[in-house]
């Protein structure tokens, strides 16, 4: 069941969370890793902290919530609902990473969701803490304008990939992209998430990973994926469709 984030009332805590354990946490995040921890520790000595149920709603599109989020614990997708009500997740966040950084500039979040797709832990720093620190410390603007900059590039490349390669090709690079490099596995992702991330219809993934299977290149079981033939599958991700009159 989906709620709002709980803006209102007083943050707690959550139970074996200390502020060293989040500061240590901060510190971990690309854009503040050149930050010592006293310096994280007082930029964001006044941010919240929150534990967050699955199907909690962050925020949505015609928000500006001029906060920054960091997620610590748990996962979450930004997504934008289609006219007929098709969900089409546009990035998956994992621990570690940061969003809504388009509510620090005024901006709407550009018809976006963001949900939290299993229980998770939260940071979250207002606009002024942020504004602070990309005041004090130019190194941390910059890459938050690198980070920026990379999602709208993966962000294009994937919208690209949606408009003219078919169902299979963009099945083979999400494999090839979510896939361990070393194991050849690919774990946690049912067939109706893995369609709202190539924006395909579930059983239009099935019966694609049936194909696939059945030529060699993966092998399917209940929510685990392995690569059996990762060159082949590799060539399938990269064939170039022709675009659409």
């Amino acid at each position: 069941m989906k709620s709002v984030f709980p803006w209102k009332g007083k943050p707690r805590l959550p139970k074996k969370e200390t502020p060293g354990t989040i500061v240590e946490h901060l510190k971990r995040v690309d854009v503040l890793k050149d930050l010592t921890h006293d310096e994280v520790e007082t930029l964001f000595h006044g941010m919240v902290v929150r534990d967050c149920t699955q199907g909690t709603v962050f925020f949505m599109p015609e928000d500006s919530t001029e906060r920054l989020f960091v997620l610590k614990t748990g996962h979450a997708d930004l997504y934008r609902l289609t006219a007929g009500g098709k969900r089409l997740v546009t990035r998956h966040l994992e621990p570690g990473v940061i969003f809504g950084e388009l509510g620090l500039m005024g901006q709407s979040m550009q018809g976006c969701f963001a949900e939290a797709t299993e229980d998770s832990l939260v940071c979250i720093a207002t606009k002024d803490d942020v504004l602070g620190l990309l005041r004090d410390r130019p190194a941390v603007a910059l890459r938050l304008l690198e980070a920026m900059g990379n999602r709208l590039k993966a962000l294009e490349q994937r919208m690209e990939l949606l408009a003219f390669s078919p169902v299979k090709v963009r099945l083979a690079n999400f494999i090839v992209s979510n896939a361990d490099v070393t194991t050849g596995m690919m774990v946690g992702y049912t067939h109706e998430e893995i369609g709202d991330m190539i924006g395909a219809l579930r059983q239009t993934v099935t019966e694609a990973l049936g194909e696939m299977e059945r030529q060699g290149l993966i092998q399917v079981e209940h929510k685990r994926l392995m690569i059996r033939d990762r060159a082949g599958l590799e060539r399938l991700a990269s064939e170039v469709a022709t675009p659409r009159e």
